[in-house]
């Protein structure tokens, strides 16, 4: 029985390992997202059955969403939305254009991260490819994936970690006290979200 256990273990951390090295640009978590709308695999929005550009009309028009919504990911939600064939979406002046200054939005981080607040972020993060557990050692903050190796996240100006090995992404919101409440993970022009259960 224990035997079987380490083994579906092992089974699921190299999964973790996987999905987050891997050199596909098509990513699990949106797909199932998409399902609802129709889609099988990743040729629902990418012409390479593997995702990454180059896109089909229905990726094309999500790129330019995401260029509209002038936002750093795109959301499968918008597909609600979305009619084949249909032109441009018009410019709505509520959304911010790329180019404008927007303000910070509440709970997120500006400028480069002081390792004296690195022990707000310590903690457990259920996100779809299981817990990342994040630890503060010294003056550097690191993230581990249950049962994967440590690795470093290094702090950017403005207010995000990178994570060079894998190329990925990470940010933290915060509720309007001030309490580090979500982590968010970019990898592969994909955005995940985990809630801090720990």
């Amino acid at each position: 029985m224990r035997k079987t256990k380490i083994a579906i273990s092992l089974i699921f951390v190299a999964g973790i390992i996987a999905a987050l090295a891997g050199q596909t640009l098509g990513y699990p978590p949106l797909l199932v997202k998409a399902k609802k709308f129709g889609a099988k695999d990743c040729t629902f929005c990418h012409v390479d059955p593997e995702g990454g550009p180059p896109w089909n009309e229905r990726g094309q028009w999500l790129i330019k969403e995401k260029e509209r919504r002038g936002v750093d990911t795109v959301d499968v939600e918008w597909l609600a939305t979305y009619k084949p064939g249909q032109p441009e979406v018009k410019k709505d002046a509520t959304i911010a254009k790329p180019d404008e200054k927007k303000p910070a939005a509440p709970g997120t981080a500006t400028g480069k991260p002081d390792p004296k607040t690195f022990d707000d972020y310590v903690g457990e993060y259920e996100l779809p490819i299981g817990i990342l557990v994040l630890t503060h050692e010294g003056d550097k903050l690191f993230g581990e994936p249950k049962g994967a190796s440590k690795e470093e996240l290094q702090p950017q100006d403005d207010g995000s970690f990178i994570v060079t090995n894998v190329n990925a992404k990470v940010r933290f919101s915060r509720d309007d006290k001030g309490k580090v409440i979500e982590i968010v993970v970019s990898l592969n022009d994909q955005e995940m979200k985990g809630k801090k259960i720990k």
